[in-house]
């Protein structure tokens, strides 16, 4: 049997496409939603009521699980800070109870690494979205520096445009791009699983730059 998922902001998007592909694979999962649950029910996963500012429905979550699946991102609704809170208390609860458990956090590509290989394309979206809403390039930002200073084995996938659509193949993993135009939340799952097999990639932000052979 393969090991139990932690998955915050698991009824996103984002989170449904990484459910998906977790089961698919396997994995037992605990997803972690801040609302009713609309999820389909499945022998292999638990869902839980878990505001991920809260510290106590996270440390719930997280309790006994192998990893943690960020799809934490940014919407109408949601703090300005909300990405770097909840990784916040989650590398405080790994950390002090539970420290050989694996992060993996979706960010864009806002955050930049020295030698990234940025597109023109990349440049302008993230100038204009660092002009509508900062706020949301800074709370990546914060979000990666927190991972960076914990000894928590983490990996933080970043990527350009999320889009609907499918995905097949192998996810190609960079270390510094360039990052595909538009990349499925499909191909994000894929990424997960195959992280999460491989355990390739550790204390480190790869760039999901399309499909190998």
């Amino acid at each position: 049997m393969k090991p139990l998922i932690a998955v915050l902001a698991a009824q996103g998007r984002s989170g449904q496409a990484c459910l998906a592909a977790l089961l698919e694979a396997g994995f037992r999962v605990r997803a972690g939603v801040r609302s009713e649950s609309t999820l389909d029910a499945h022998p292999n996963l638990e869902v839980v009521r878990c505001d991920a500012r809260n510290r106590e429905d996270v440390s719930a979550l997280l309790e006994g699980v192998s990893a943690v699946v960020s799809m934490i991102g940014h919407n109408r609704r949601s703090s300005a800070d909300v990405q770097s809170v909840a990784i916040r208390h989650c590398v405080d609860i790994i950390a002090v109870r539970q420290p050989k458990t694996r992060l993996i956090s979706l960010t864009g590509t806002g955050v930049r690494l020295p030698g990234d290989r940025i597109s023109l394309v990349d440049r302008a979206a993230n100038f204009a979205i660092g002009v509508v809403d900062p706020k949301r390039i800074a709370d990546g930002k914060e979000h990666v520096r927190i991972l960076q200073k914990s000894p928590v084995d983490y990996t933080i996938i970043r990527v350009l445009k999320l889009t609907a659509g499918s995905h097949h193949g192998r996810v190609d993993l960079t270390p510094h791009g360039p990052a595909e135009l538009f990349t499925p939340r499909a191909r994000v799952a894929a990424a997960v699983v195959q992280l999460l097999e491989s355990g390739d990639f550790s204390r480190a932000l790869p760039v999901i730059s399309g499909t190998s052979s």
